[in-house]
């Protein structure tokens, strides 16, 4: 949730990326509906459906981008909530429906289902792209304490790579044994053991950091999240490592040799957690 004592500024006019995606994913996400509406009234042809895809598209990018530029702060207020990841779910609901409905609905079904996934990819772009907004926003409204850029000590980078090696075999051959019609789709929870071991490497690869009053703001130059001070429990200081306690995610590792002032960074930590 978005910190109480931030009030949160943005020039609404200055981000132009935000509403034009926007604008593509409710045209993805509503073009089917048109065409199938279309049908209904008696629309026919394959030239016709193209020309009305396309113009669909063309006009509903365009009311959704206009609506959401007009829209003050739209992109920092989806940010701040979880509810940014709502779109891109959506759109995989809406791919699924299109599969269930594969023999029904003829060409609509099949607009539907990559449509669907479009607006899925579209949907959680939003997500992290407001996320990042969101998170910018707080930053730029509150106390910066200090900035760095670490990742984990390497030993426990190579024990995290060394875990995750079983989690990305199994994990596609729960991918290739899909093609075995005695499997199917019940595999998905092995295939899930492969964006698993993805999420455990990537978290340990250098970002960036900024420590404010609010949070830490976590990164690159493309994607940043802020992490609440009361997502924490507390901090450890180990021989090689700054450790930042969370109670249901991976711990954050900075790892000292990373640090140009370690000192400075645990004092500004230790501002807002205690030490474990």
């Amino acid at each position: 949730m978005q910190p109480a004592s931030v009030e949160l500024e943005s020039d609404r006019t200055s981000d132009p990326l935000f509403p034009l995606v926007t604008g593509l994913y409710l045209a993805v996400l509503l073009t089917p509906p048109a065409v199938l509406l279309a049908i209904q009234f008696g629309l026919r042809g394959a030239g016709r459906t193209y020309m009305l895809v396309i113009a669909t598209l063309a006009v509903l990018t365009t009311v959704g981008w206009r609506l959401t530029a007009r829209t003050e702060r739209a992109a920092e207020r989806l940010g701040s909530s979880p509810i940014r990841w709502l779109p891109g779910t959506v759109g995989l609901c809406y791919a699924f429906g299109g599969v269930a409905s594969l023999g029904h609905l003829g060409v609509v079904s099949l607009l539907a289902m990559f449509f669907g996934l479009g607006a899925m990819g579209l949907g959680y772009a939003l997500g992290m792209m407001a996320r990042t907004r969101y998170t910018d926003a707080v930053t730029a409204a509150t106390e910066i304490l200090c900035e760095f850029e670490a990742g984990w000590p390497a030993g426990a980078r190579r024990r995290a790579i060394v875990a995750a090696v079983p989690l990305f075999v199994v994990g596609m051959a729960g991918f290739g044994l899909v093609y075995l019609d005695q499997f199917g789709w019940a595999l998905w929870p092995i295939q899930m053991l492969l964006p698993t071991g993805t999420y455990l490497v990537a978290n340990t690869e250098p970002r960036s950091y900024t420590v404010t009053a609010a949070g830490i703001g976590r990164g690159n130059r493309v994607v940043r999240k802020l992490l609440p001070w009361d997502g924490f429990t507390g901090y450890t200081r180990t021989a090689d490592a700054l450790v930042l306690h969370r109670q249901w995610r991976l711990d954050i590792r900075l790892a000292l040799d990373d640090l140009d002032d370690a000192a400075s960074v645990e004092r500004a930590i230790a501002e807002h957690l205690r030490p474990s």
